[in-house]
């Protein structure tokens, strides 16, 4: 079984190599991208990527489930998975918004680009993109994205002193 691995773990700080369709076809990879997903479900994550399980690859997945306590109200998108995606176009705009992360307990406020496309191969290696136009959507890809190249959110939180510990960002700035 897969587990987390935590901010400090070098793994999180290394470029993710691409994944290869033949090593996409294969059993073992194919179990792996399983409990993938399922770590990200258990976890309650709004998505999760391979380096935070220490496996530098270049898969995420997306799962955004408005019935999911640490994101309600947020529209829904389906479980996910995607191999070597890439964000090929982008807005110009972006907003500020809160982020966590599953490999670290605290949250900030990210700027991020409103929309973006993202394209990839789904699980079988056929092209896949999604065109994101709804802000937290896009937000999610982003944030599983920079995963892949070595980037925490932490990283690109402007406003240092929004940085706080998860159950003080309940008590504190959840509702702001």
């Amino acid at each position: 079984m897969l587990s987390l691995i935590r901010l400090g773990h070098p793994a999180l700080r290394i470029r993710s190599t691409a994944v290869a369709k033949k090593q996409l076809a294969t059993k073992r990879f194919q179990k792996f991208l399983d409990e993938l997903v399922d770590l990200c479900l258990k976890s309650n994550g709004a998505g999760i990527a391979a380096p935070q399980v220490g496996v530098n690859k270049r898969v995420i997945v997306v799962h955004v489930d408005p019935k999911n306590p640490r994101y309600p109200g947020k529209r829904a998108f389906p479980l996910t998975i995607v191999i070597n995606p890439k964000i090929i176009a982008h807005a110009q705009e972006k907003s500020e918004d809160w982020e966590g992360d599953l490999s670290v307990d605290l949250r900030g406020l990210v700027p991020r680009f409103i929309t973006c496309t993202v394209a990839g191969l789904d699980r079988s290696g056929k092209p896949i993109s999604f065109k994101l136009d709804y802000a937290f959507h896009a937000r999610v890809f982003q944030h599983e994205i920079d995963h892949l190249n070595g980037i925490m959110f932490v990283d690109r939180v402007k406003k240092t002193k929004s940085l706080s510990e998860y159950e003080e960002w309940k008590k504190y700035w959840k509702n702001s």
